[in-house]
Formats: structure tokens, C-alpha cells, sequence
């Protein structure tokens, strides 16, 4: 009997594996990659795909609603810097995602509420990814803020979970004069 109750579960692991292969990643994006396709939607109907970051320097920051408040700092003073570094940065969009995944048919109406309030209190247009396929697809972490940097030509140029530090914050602040001045 029990030999029988482990070839059923090895079989049952197996074909489980098999079917997340195909359901979710095995890896993230890698520096280097092209962004894949995607399409997130504001609160007032507008979208976002890859082929919009074409073209210009793209800081994305991807949330959740807990994870949202944990980068504002640093989204202020990429702001800033971005200004301080004119014409050098001027193609440079910072752009924030949240994770809508969790809401539901019962629920979504409040979170676009929510979401026309925050892009107001802000003054930025925040998208929102209801499905969690752009999480998915680029292996982001559901429990941390996560930045990624994409090149005017599509290419993802720095990927960051959490709030960058010491080093790692320097190299983000250089990338971004670097991809400026290939730009220029």
C-alpha cells in the first residue's frame, strides 16, 4: 500500500510540475532581456504596454498596496534628479504599477476608486496589473517594492526588489545618466 500511495504521489508531483511550467515562470527577466508584451490599464481606462516605454527612459515601480508607500522617497528624488540633469534626462518617465491581482468582480469598482484617488493626492496616472501577469511574467516579488529600469529600445537595464541602498542606489542613479547620454 504505501509503495502505491508513493508512485500516486510522485505521479501527482510530477504532473503538477509539468503544469506549472507552463502556468508560471521558471525564471525572471534578466538584465539585458527585452521587456515582454504586456498591457496594464489606469483607473480612468488608459493603458500602458511595452511599446509605450519606447523611446524614452522608463523607471517602473512595482507595488502592492502595502509595498506602495515604501519607495516614495525615491520616487521624489528621481524626480528631482531627473530635473537637475535636463535635457540630459528629460525622456525619462517614472511609472507606478500596483498589483491589482487580488481584486475581484465585487471588489474592483473600490479599487478603482482607490486608484483615481492616489493618482490625484499624487499627480501621476497609476496603472494598475489586474491579473498579476507582468509580476508573473517578470518574476517580481509580491511582498516587496520592486523597481525595473527599461532602456529606450525595450531592454531591461536594472532590476531591484526592495528599497535600493548605498551601492545599489548609486548605480541606479548612474544607469540613468548613462542610458541619458546614449540617448543624447
Amino acid at each position: 500500500m504505501s509503495a502505491t500511495f508513493s508512485a500516486k504521489s510522485v505521479k501527482f508531483l510530477f504532473s503538477l510540475l509539468s503544469f506549472s511550467m507552463f502556468v508560471f515562470p521558471l525564471f525572471a527577466s534578466e538584465i539585458g532581456e527585452t521587456i515582454p508584451p504586456f498591457t496594464v490599464t489606469a483607473a480612468t481606462g488608459e493603458e500602458l504596454s511595452a511599446e509605450d516605454l519606447l523611446g524614452s527612459i522608463s523607471v517602473i515601480f512595482y507595488d502592492t498596496r502595502h509595498t506602495a508607500h515604501l519607495n516614495n522617497h525615491l520616487k521624489h528624488h528621481l524626480a528631482s534628479y531627473r530635473d537637475e540633469h535636463l535635457p540630459l534626462l528629460e525622456k525619462m518617465h517614472i511609472i507606478q504599477i500596483i498589483d491589482a491581482s487580488s481584486a475581484n468582480f465585487l471588489t474592483r469598482s473600490i479599487w478603482k476608486r482607490k486608484l483615481r484617488e492616489q493618482s490625484r493626492k499624487y499627480g501621476v496616472t497609476i496603472y494598475a496589473d489586474w491579473k498579476g501577469e507582468l509580476r508573473d511574467t517578470l518574476g517580481l516579488s509580491k511582498k516587496k517594492s520592486n523597481i525595473v529600469v527599461v532602456d529606450p529600445r525595450g531592454r531591461i537595464r536594472f532590476i531591484h526588489q526592495g528599497n535600493p541602498q548605498g551601492r545599489e542606489r548609486e548605480l541606479l542613479f548612474e544607469l540613468l545618466l548613462v542610458l541619458g547620454k546614449e540617448e543624447g
